[in-house]
């Protein structure tokens, strides 16, 4: 019977531990859809290491932002600095996590050496984001109108929504190229026949930052969130996913 008490004893000492961690609140991140693999592993680590859980929402910076102006759930937002700076939101801080850059991933079987060949017969589809939604299709309008591209392509371009749509088309065999970050293009290199970096000085800098939201409603949450964002393994993990 002894035994038996202070096995619960022990138990029940466990659980009071343990109870603030389960009943801790986590918080709410969402992010343009090209840092997909990026978040997840932040937000793993981050609750490894704090015991916050995190949501994720994923989508265009066209979606993300009005849900974010509705919704007032979110604590932090993930993407492009310029599409970050001229939302409608109020925000209480900005945290850097790196520099984007642009990419043109061939499919398998397409034989592509240079982005100047995009207008051999050869290549017969192209797939980019959407330039008014999504960063990266504006990086990859910016650079094919500075290349002298964008006119001869216009019969060869398919226009999605997200990086990872694009994705979805070059890998399903549907384009021949596809414009995505490299962050999304190191996760699928071993897919694709080749990566094609992009020429920096032919788009705009791509900032990648994690904005707090002034009405973040999970403080001490995301309070840990940028105490971790500033640490050693938040920028290797950013690194790791071509930042």
């Amino acid at each position: 019977m002894l035994l038996l008490t202070r096995t619960l004893t022990a138990f029940f000492l466990i659980l009071a531990q343990a109870a603030p961690t389960w009943a801790r609140e986590g918080l709410t991140i969402a992010s343009g859809a090209g840092y997909k693999r990026l978040v997840h592993d932040l937000s793993a680590a981050f609750t490894a290491q704090t015991g916050y859980p995190v949501q994720q929402v994923f989508g265009n910076m066209g979606q993300i932002i009005p849900q974010a102006q509705e919704s007032g759930a979110f604590d932090f937002l993930l993407g492009d600095e310029r599409h970050l700076g001229k939302a409608d939101l109020h925000f209480s801080g900005d945290y850097s996590i790196g520099k984007g850059k642009l990419v043109a991933a061939v499919a398998k079987g397409c034989t592509l050496d240079t982005l100047s060949e995009l207008t051999n017969d050869t290549i017969t589809r192209v797939a980019m984001p959407d330039p008014h939604k999504a960063i990266y299709g504006f990086a990859a309008n910016e650079y094919l109108n500075n290349a002298g591209l964008w006119q001869p392509l216009q019969t060869k371009l398919l226009i999605v929504g997200t990086v990872p749509q694009v994705s979805t088309y070059l890998l399903s065999g549907e384009v021949d190229v596809g414009f995505i970050n490299l962050t999304e293009a190191m996760a699928m290199a071993s897919k694709v026949g080749k990566l094609i970096p992009v020429d920096e000085s032919l788009y705009s800098p791509i900032i990648i930052l994690a904005k707090r939201l002034a009405a973040s409603p999970h403080t001490e949450a995301s309070e840990a969130f940028i105490a971790f964002l500033q640490s050693p393994e938040a920028r290797k993990l950013a690194q790791k996913h071509g930042l």
